[in-house]
């Protein structure tokens, strides 16, 4: 072959080469450009947000969470195409506080709203201020307790909505702003005291029953906690309603859910504890355009990091107010601890109080300031069959030793429970444990935590006589005349 047609074919090869080596880098980077451009828009569009609030549900307590009678359906629909939370917690377990909590992103004590039915001062920033100067349509729904001064924090406040404040949701939805994205609270008044049969129907048996072992397992507990689970199954069906109005209007996979509680059941050694089965949530998230279905995580999350999260998944720009942190990059990817621990308290609510407690991957510390008193339930608690049985069991020395802790005298001051293994918090590892045991090490580890976080956060015992005194009486449940912050129910 001639020299000229050989350097013409090398020529040729050389440019072809060259211009496949341009297309590659071409596709490369528009593939590059359409990922960021995913990307972008995933983290920026403006999702609609609702979050389901029930009122004194127990984390376990709905199928998603492996209980095998109670009907959850939607809930655990819920979990099977998003994200469930293991290890979720509240902030306290009082009703007003934790609301208040989770809607500025602070911790009770920070909000002027820490102790039961206090108003949310008018200086506390909800997180719907941001949504709404974002463009966000905002309501809340139900039950509200948080008192005035928030109301203009919302486009709309409707309380009430029926026996268990769930009636009005579907309404609201569908004659929400169709122009703008939404942010919806849905509070229900379920599955709060007292209970009444027909909630469900059909209802929940005794036999459906799973009673937890810090209650005694007889026919009332069995009775008392089937109407709790009935209004539980009612709660369930008006997220179901909700769900299938998203579905209906087209925006259910591009719309935030969350289910969550606001404290724990209003049993004795539940709820108002600073306990496991006081703060300890279910917290299911569905939005599939960062959570793939059927995902759990065991990292630890705090109802405070509401806040930040929604925040971020809107674009919306973040308060300097809020002490929590997002969870976005654990909804990404589950193996994600976004936090180390959780810090929850204990104030007045019905009675006087002042506990704190740090949670971290194996252990919960307790401190309490008030060992004195006993570890009396919420006054609706009291009234309660369950604790009635409590009581007439305790009376007859027939209530077994992990029961009896409620009515024990002094208190420990200092706590630590090992709750991978011991989940309902029954043994308390620093019973009578050498100072220079490693028991005492890993307690004083979590009581450094503890200390640095009220530093950190401005929390400090007032003392003793500070305390807001008892509102109601110990035995009878019934409420002492001027004392306290004495709010009408929404409910009952």
């Amino acid at each position: 072959m001639p020299a000229r047609i050989r350097e013409a074919n090398d020529a040729q090869i050389l440019i072809h080469i060259v211009h496949t080596i341009e297309s590659l880098l071409m596709i490369r980077l528009l593939t590059t450009l359409c990922l960021f451009s995913l990307f972008v828009s995933e983290s920026y569009a403006q999702p609609n947000f609702v979050i389901f609030v029930a009122d004194d549900m127990a984390w376990d307590d709905c199928g998603a969470y492996g209980h095998p009678n109670i009907k959850t359906p939607n809930i655990d629909q819920l979990a099977e195409e998003g994200m469930r939370f293991d290890r979720a917690y509240l902030t306290c377990s009082s009703c007003s506080p934790s609301r208040c909590s989770m809607l500025t992103g602070r911790y009770p004590h920070s909000t002027g709203a820490g102790e039961l039915h206090l108003p949310l001062p008018a200086d506390q920033t909800l997180f719907s201020t941001p949504l709404r100067e974002k463009g966000y349509y905002t309501a809340s729904v139900g039950k509200w307790h948080l008192g005035d001064a928030a109301i203009s924090q919302m486009d709309l406040v409707k309380q009430g909505g029926g026996p268990g404040g769930e009636g009005d949701w579907v309404d609201v939805l569908q004659n929400r702003p169709k122009d703008k994205p939404f942010f919806l609270w849905l509070a229900a008044t379920d599955p709060h005291r007292a209970y009444r049969p027909g909630a469900i129907d059909p209802p929940h048996t005794t036999d459906d029953v799973r009673v937890p072992p810090i209650f005694p397992d007889t026919t009332p507990v069995r009775e008392d906690l089937a109407l709790y689970y009935d209004e539980i199954g009612r709660f369930d069906e008006y997220i179901g309603k909700v769900r299938d109005e998203l579905s209906s209007q087209g925006v259910l996979d591009e719309t935030f859910i969350l289910v969550i509680s606001d404290n724990g059941r209003p049993f004795p050694r539940c709820k108002t504890t600073v306990l496991e089965d006081g703060v300890k949530t279910p917290f299911i998230v569905r939005y599939p355009p960062i959570v793939k279905p059927n995902q759990s995580t065991t990292s630890i999350v705090s109802t405070i990091d509401i806040a930040p999260t929604v925040v971020e998944l809107a674009g919306a720009e973040q308060l300097d107010s809020f002490q929590g942190k997002s969870f976005v990059p654990v909804l990404r990817t589950p193996t994600i601890h976004s936090r180390l621990s959780a810090y929850s308290e204990h104030n007045w609510h019905d009675y006087r109080a002042f506990e704190r407690s740090v949670c971290t991957s194996k252990y919960r510390f307790v401190r309490n300031w008030a060992p004195s008193l006993p570890a009396t339930p919420p006054a609706d608690a009291v009234r309660s069959p369950t604790y009635d049985e409590m009581k007439r069991l305790h009376a007859e020395k027939n209530l077994a030793p992990t029961q009896n802790l409620i009515f024990d005298t002094p208190q420990p001051e200092r706590e630590l429970y090992d709750v991978v293994n011991d989940p309902h918090c029954l043994v308390n590892l620093l019973t009578d444990v050498p100072k220079t045991s490693e028991i005492e090490r890993i307690a004083l580890e979590h009581e450094g935590m503890l200390n640095q976080w009220q530093q950190d956060t401005d929390d400090s015992f007032p003392g003793f006589d500070k305390l807001t005194p008892d509102g109601f009486h110990r035995v009878t449940g019934k409420r002492i005349p001027g004392v306290g912050a004495p709010h009408p129910s929404l409910k009952k």
